[in-house]
């Protein structure tokens, strides 16, 4: 028997579209009625019904100033409320682990780290409780309910952001991340795992520096290299998952052993590691590299040589990813960020000289706009996206009046009937943001669905 196809109900385009709206305040910021009726091409009534249904369950509140719009009554300013549900953002680096409590909207309400002191404290056994009793912290300063949690990892993870199936900084091969935190933590909120790079680059492009590039790529340095790839929009992923593993691209076959098995790699030349031992200093976390960075700014020679060293390998790289991937901007975060405010010259010459041809008109080197926390904003968005994908999985706190979609009066002016509406009475009166370029209201417009 042939498949039918069957169209969208009104309860589908109705999560759809509060999922966009919700979205466009979750990454750009607060909004009035009436510059979301004209961003997301949707009449004034069904807005007001979206927002109505988002405050009913506390997702977004309005605040008393007012927008005097060009004809007719003022529009009220729509924001997320961050209080009332929250993520738990995990980040597991080779030197340390880092929580924080992040609410809609972005907001860091609580963060704790724990640095590690010995080989043994990159066991799965010792970073799983150690994960376990900074939660604990943080979430005894939590607000609200918590809706999800986000792990960055510096690995490969499996497509359903179950299983980190290799991180060679960590000797960590095949371990079930998100199952064990479900269990050690206890909570009822869904655990996914992540690539470190590749959430940057989601923090990055989602509200950071690279908000209205299309093709971009972040590269988080430590002791590990990675990259998270943003291609037409989209992250580039691998038939795998596993793109973006350029730290071990192998640039010197002559060079360094490397964790992954391999000789030269990428990161054997411009992590963590590598910079210290320029200056003569044995591995030994991020104390080690803060005081060889911040020696080189202060003048020092030998620290200087070693940081433009490092920037000379680090463009080597940066030439061939430019050459595969023809990216409109390369955001530098992690180590890697603190070597661009160095030695700014060193790298873009270089990168220019050997570039010209593929790059006419140059390439942005930028630094991350949330610095060392993009990739703990990232994974924050991993635990959000159940509310963010499909806010009417939260229950509303009062009764909504159903709204018949097909019916829906047109004109701006027209009765809508009494609307219910929760405000948080402690949120500080916010303003408009300037609105944003063509190019993002047509892309929130073809996100919408409509019945006709």
């Amino acid at each position: 028997m042939a498949r039918t196809e069957k169209g969208a109900t009104q309860d589908t385009v109705r999560r759809h579209n509060l999922g966009t709206l919700l979205g466009h305040l979750h990454r750009h910021g607060p909004t009035s009625r009436a510059r979301l009726t004209r961003i997301l091409g949707l009449n004034r009534a069904t807005i007001g019904y979206l927002v109505d249904d988002l405050a009913a369950r506390g997702l977004v509140t309005e605040t008393p100033e007012t927008e005097q719009a060009p004809r007719g009554r003022p529009s009220k300013v729509v924001a997320v409320r961050g209080d009332l549900h929250q993520a738990l953002a995990v980040h597991v680096g080779v030197d340390a682990v880092e929580l924080a409590l992040v609410g809609l909207g972005g907001a860091i309400l609580a963060r704790r780290r724990s640095a590690f002191s010995r080989p043994g404290d990159r066991s799965v056994e010792h970073i799983v409780r150690a994960i376990s009793r900074l939660a604990a912290k943080v979430l005894a300063e939590a607000t609200g309910a918590l809706v999800g949690v986000g792990v960055a990892v510096p690995g490969t993870v499996s497509p359903d952001g179950a299983i980190v199936t290799f991180a060679p900084n960590l000797r960590w091969r095949q371990v079930p991340l998100a199952r064990l935190l479900q269990q050690e933590l206890g909570v009822g909120a869904a655990v996914r795992v992540g690539n470190d790079a590749n959430l940057g680059a989601v923090a990055e492009h989602s509200r950071g520096v690279g908000i209205q590039v299309n093709d971009l790529v972040y590269l988080h340095a430590e002791v590990g290299v990675g990259a998270g790839i943003i291609t037409g929009g989209r992250m580039l992923e691998g038939a795998g998952g596993y793109a973006g593993e350029v730290g071990h691209m192998q640039l010197n076959p002559g060079g360094l052993s490397c964790h992954c098995g391999s000789r030269g790699c990428w990161e054997t030349e411009v992590g963590e590691d590598a910079l210290v031992r320029r200056v003569g200093l044995p591995p030994g976390g991020r104390s080690k590299v803060d005081l060889v960075l911040r020696r080189a700014r202060d003048g020092d020679r030998v620290c200087r040589e070693a940081v433009e060293e490092t920037a000379r390998w680090l463009s080597v790289g940066l030439v061939n990813m430019l050459a595969a991937l023809d990216p409109e901007m390369v955001i530098l975060g992690g180590v890697f960020e603190q070597i661009l405010d160095i030695c700014p010259e060193t790298l873009a010459n270089r990168v220019a000289q050997t570039s010209r041809y593929f790059h006419p008109d140059g390439v942005a080197l930028v630094r991350p706009t949330f610095g060392r926390s993009s990739v703990l904003l990232g994974a924050a968005e991993l635990g959000l996206r159940t509310v963010l994908e499909d806010p009417a999985s939260v229950s509303p706190m009062t009764e909504l009046r159903p709204l018949n979609l097909d019916q829906a009066p047109v004109h701006p002016r027209c009765p809508t009937g009494p609307r219910r509406r929760i405000e948080s009475p402690g949120n500080p009166p916010v303003s408009e943001l300037n609105p944003r370029t063509d190019r993002l209201a047509v892309a929130l417009k073809e996100s919408v669905v409509r019945i006709s």
